[in-house]
């Protein structure tokens, strides 16, 4: 019986993660915006709003449409003027029994809950007393137009967000596996939605991974840049990892964050020679190219790169060197016996990052942010699904694994069906979930389960064929 055996990887990604439709505040038409609890989730909405409300009254669901007078969010009671029999009256409704709302004429606005969504304002100062980077809200008058999702429109198209925000997904796990250039495209796409110059912050905490992927994840960032701000946030961003935190326009560190040390290993061993030299060059080409130095990222690669830093006596400005010059105040990073990775006080200290936060309440000020909004949650809920998939596929191959190694009593034709049942399977998952499977047996080992199954079928028709000839 044949089994099956891992062996090197290749890495050919293209699986796509089914698409989610984000859940972010509407912004309101007029007035101040207050929070509204219903049933299930919550809606922020404002005096003079014309909405229609689904009202579930016992065991009775009735709609009314009508204009919000009055929002009494301590009370839970929330007052329209509403037309009936073409007379209008006034009416109080209890918020603990509205099932939804939309504005009128126009699809579900969108639910969720967090902290009140704020007018837009001028963005808070930069910790080193710069301006902070533009976030970007779309300056487009409203269109009175919705989206198919209820989401409000300026007159450019784009979505209105209540106030200044970010776009989060979380970059965990191994590189070209679960933390993949395909996520931060789509990232990129979601944000496209609201206008350029928004704020996406990869959160990275990853032990890296392909470095084939990390070409595609230069390009995607790249790609996004162009439209928008792309903020890496360090849990822990080691090899592949750390290369991609070096392409995004700003780096912020956690408290206990780690980002470096990116060796190139082909399985348990070490790269040198000419396909490292090649790496080296080719990748220290765009991170130089991204204003960040080269010796930096050389550094982090190989052991025997020193990286230290020095700072100006008057300007306080950090400068990076690659080799011991002995200057007053020089600080080693890292010497010839160990691969570079920062912390979060000598990234914070020689100028690699911008800042160190724990908390988004934290990080929000250093992004030049008045408070933290997550203005959608799509990257979450996308990462979060394309993993759960992927621990699926790893659950059910080695179970599968497990099945070609168990012996059939039905005899020679029942067991060739199960192995072939089995390919089958892994076939299948290969369609949903191709880096899972690739990773595990290379592209080499799927189109070897192609010609097996074809050999086993071939095996299976010429036993049917002589238990066939001995009965007849």
């Amino acid at each position: 019986m044949r089994t099956l055996t891992a062996i090197a990887l290749s890495a050919v990604l293209a699986a796509a993660t089914p698409a989610l439709h984000a859940t972010a505040f509407a912004m309101p038409q007029s007035g101040k915006q207050q929070q509204v609890k219903l049933i299930k989730g919550t809606w922020w909405g404002s005096v003079g709003d014309r909405v229609e409300i689904v009202v579930k009254d016992q065991l009775a669901t009735r709609t009314m449409t009508g204009t919000v007078t009055k929002i009494d969010s301590d009370k839970g009671i929330l007052t329209m003027d509403v037309e009936t029999d073409g007379k209008k009256a006034s009416r109080p409704i209890f918020t603990s029994t509205i099932v939804s709302i939309k504005p009128a004429g126009g699809a579900a606005a969108p639910v969720t809950t967090g902290a009140a969504p704020k007018t837009a304002s001028d963005p808070a100062p930069a910790t080193d007393g710069k301006p902070a980077p533009s976030t970007a809200v779309p300056t487009g008058k409203p269109s009175g137009k919705v989206d198919a999702q209820g989401y409000q429109l300026d007159e450019n198209g784009y979505r209105i967000a209540p106030q200044k925000g970010v776009f989060v997904l979380p970059f965990v796990g191994g590189v070209g596996a679960t933390a993949r250039a395909y996520e931060i495209e789509q990232m990129g796409k979601e944000a496209d939605k609201w206008g350029p110059g928004q704020i996406i912050i990869l959160d990275i905490d990853s032990p890296g991974g392909l470095v084939t992927e990390i070409f595609k994840i230069v390009d995607a960032i790249k790609s996004v840049r162009e439209r928008h701000r792309v903020v890496a946030w360090i849990r822990e961003a080691i090899s592949a990892a750390a290369v991609t935190s070096m392409q995004c326009d700003e780096i912020y560190f956690r408290t206990m964050g780690a980002d470096g040390a990116a060796m190139m290993i082909a399985g348990r061993d070490s790269v040198y020679g000419e396909p490292l030299d090649k790496f080296r060059e080719e990748l220290g080409d765009i991170i130089e190219k991204n204003g960040r130095p080269r010796s930096v990222f050389l550094a982090m690669v190989l052991s025997k790169d020193v990286l230290t830093y020095t700072k100006d006596p008057v300007t306080g400005k950090p400068t990076f060197h690659d080799k011991i010059t002995g200057l007053p105040g020089e600080v080693v990073l890292s010497d010839d016996k160990d691969n570079l990775t920062f912390n979060a006080s000598n990234a914070l200290d020689s100028g690699f990052s911008k800042g160190t936060a724990d908390t988004g309440a934290e990080l929000a000020p250093l992004l030049g942010l008045k408070e933290w909004y997550e203005i959608s949650d799509y990257g979450v809920k996308m990462a979060a699904a394309w993993k759960k998939l992927y621990e699926e596929c790893e659950k059910d191959f080695a179970l599968q694994q497990q099945r070609m190694n168990i012996p059939r009593a039905g005899g020679a034709e029942d067991q060739i069906t199960a192995q072939i049942q089995i390919l089958e399977k892994i076939l299948a998952w290969n369609k949903r979930c191709k880096p899972c499977i690739e990773g595990k047996i290379g592209e080499q080992g799927v189109q070897g389960i192609e010609k097996e199954i074809k050999d086993l079928r071939k095996q299976l028709g010429e036993l049917r064929k002589r238990a066939k000839s001995s009965d007849g």
